[in-house]
């Protein structure tokens, strides 16, 4: 009879441990102000490195990560492309820095886009809309993301 005792309480911490770690995985969003699309780098046929500046405010007191990113390039009201996020960025607990978000473009080479990337455009806007996932731990959310902002120079292409 002792021996059943002892493992029921054991079994009761267990839980409590568990449920601790769970509540204390919850985390606030950051908040994710502007971005700033830094480079294009080819790879090989319509597929471009990409990197974009992201300021965002951390309010948790722990680090938060992002990964999977995916996302869509429109410019005006056509889906020109595509971004998937490379690696994963970490969120320092309490700060409020800008990140750089590394991603792999694919580019529909029928587009508009490409276009005036091999023309060396500059200054015209496209948008990217799509979903971010941030988690802690083991627990994870998708973020909503979009924006717009100019096409970095492409001179390289000249």
């Amino acid at each position: 009879m002792i021996a059943i005792k002892k493992m029921n309480n054991q079994k009761l911490w267990l839980l409590a441990v568990i449920a601790f770690f769970v509540c204390s995985c919850k985390f606030t969003e950051p908040t994710i102000g502007d971005f700033n699309l830094q480079n294009f780098t080819p790879q090989s046929g319509s597929k471009y490195l990409i990197e974009v500046a992201v300021d965002v405010d951390n309010p948790n007191t722990f680090n938060i990560w992002l990964k999977k990113g995916n996302f869509d390039i429109i410019l005006g009201k056509e889906k020109v492309g595509k971004i998937k996020t490379i690696g994963k960025v970490t969120l320092k607990k309490q700060k409020h820095e800008i990140y750089t978000i590394k991603g792999e473009a694919e580019i529909d080479p029928n587009s508009p886009l490409m276009e005036m990337i091999l023309n060396g455009g500059k200054g015209k806007r496209v948008t990217i809309k799509g979903t971010l996932k941030g988690g802690v731990f083991i627990f994870g959310k998708k973020f909503e993301v979009e924006f717009d902002d100019n096409l970095p120079s492409m001179s390289m292409f000249n």
